[in-house]
Formats: structure tokens, sequence, C-alpha cells
């Protein structure tokens, strides 16, 4: 009797030391001065999406022509919590100062009109293979 006793009481212990901790967290997460784990949503930072791009200058966007270009969209995904808080997106990319060189050239504004973006909405622009362009863009003021 001692011994089955015994034995309950410590794989009865055995239990609570290993899911006493995980409950714990938890409990936790919401007192003040406590962990911060995020309760609901995190913010979603669009630059992410990108990841990092090399510099473009004005003489590789001249440089653009009868290429395939693709467009890929950045936070337009209107479930995305905070879609319209692109915050420094369209600075952190690597084509802030060259919108207008892309809107002279006629390969890069074809290919933006024909899916209703225009020079203001690209964010950055990286060279793909099979000498293609790959336009990261972003609607500006979706609704």
């Amino acid at each position: 009797m001692i011994k089955l006793t015994t034995m309950i009481l410590v794989a009865g212990l055995a239990t609570a030391t290993t899911t006493l901790p995980s409950a714990a967290q938890f409990l936790a997460a919401n007192i003040p001065g406590g962990p911060n784990y995020p309760v609901s949503h995190t913010d979603h930072d669009c630059a992410d999406d990108m990841g990092h791009m090399r510099s473009v200058n004005v003489f590789d966007i001249q440089g653009i022509h009868d290429r395939k270009v693709y467009l890929h969209p950045i936070c337009e995904d209107r479930t995305v919590y905070g879609r319209n808080n692109y915050g420094t997106l369209f600075l952190d990319g690597n084509v802030n100062v060259l919108r207008e060189p892309i809107a002279r050239n006629r390969t890069l504004m074809t290919a933006l009109e024909a899916k209703g973006y225009d020079q203001y909405d690209v964010v950055s622009l990286r060279f793909g293979g099979n000498n293609s362009i790959i336009l990261y863009v972003h609607q500006r003021d979706m609704n």
C-alpha cells in the first residue's frame, strides 16, 4: 500500500513540475511588470516583405528596355492589420529619389499602368533572373 501511494505521489509531482511552468507564462502574460507577450495582433512591417535591396541609380533605370517586368505588391492584403500604416515604406526602398526616371521609362510605366499603378506606387526595384525586373509596389491610400 505504501509503495502504491509513493508511486502515485511521484507521478503526480512529475506531472505538476512539467505543466506548471508552461501554465505560468499564460498567467503572467498580462500582469503589469510581467513578460510582454503579444496578446492579439502584432504590427506588420511592410518593409520586411522585401528584404535587402541593392542600390539602384538613374543609369540602371535608363538601361531598362524590352525586359519582362513583374509587379510584386507589398502590404496590399486587406486582412493585414495596418495595411495603410506603411510608415517609411516608400522611403526605405531603393527608388526613393528615382520616381521621375521611372516615369520616363516606357517599359516600366507600361507594366505599372497595366495593373493600375504609377511611378509613385513603386517602393523598390530588383533585377531578377532571365534579364527581368521586379517592381515592389504598394497602392497608396487603399480603400
